[in-house]
């Protein structure tokens, strides 16, 4: 399906309640491959882009639908990550380390552990 804003506003989730959560439903864009609207049981709704990186398939989620993330911009940001993935670059990796990365306030007691209180 083409995805518009009036489809997309129009989606209602339809997957199935599973023992431990739901399953995905996921609604694909005939535009652009892989691009696609994750609907949600609260009603919620995230753009969300499919790829195949080093043989394991992944799921990215762009961002969640609604002002100020437009259907275009989320459409813009699919095609510069696919552009990014056909170089070799995993977003969802890069997002994982991202959130690994120590805090400021992790940093900070670190520093006065390790060097300020000596």
């Amino acid at each position: 399906m083409k995805l518009t804003k009036a489809r997309i506003d129009a989606l209602k989730y339809q997957g199935a309640k599973l023992a431990h959560g739901h399953s995905r439903d996921i609604r694909w864009d005939d535009k652009i491959s892989g691009f696609g609207v994750r609907v949600y049981p609260s009603g919620e709704r995230h753009f969300v882009l499919s790829y195949r990186i080093k043989g394991r398939k992944r799921l990215y989620t762009i961002g969640k639908y609604g002002d100020p993330f437009t259907l275009t911009m989320a459409r813009e940001k699919a095609e510069k990550l696919k552009g990014g993935i056909l170089d070799g670059e995993d977003p969802l990796r890069h997002r994982q380390e991202e959130l690994a990365a120590p805090t400021v306030k992790e940093l900070a007691r670190k520093y006065l552990t390790d060097h300020a209180e000596k």
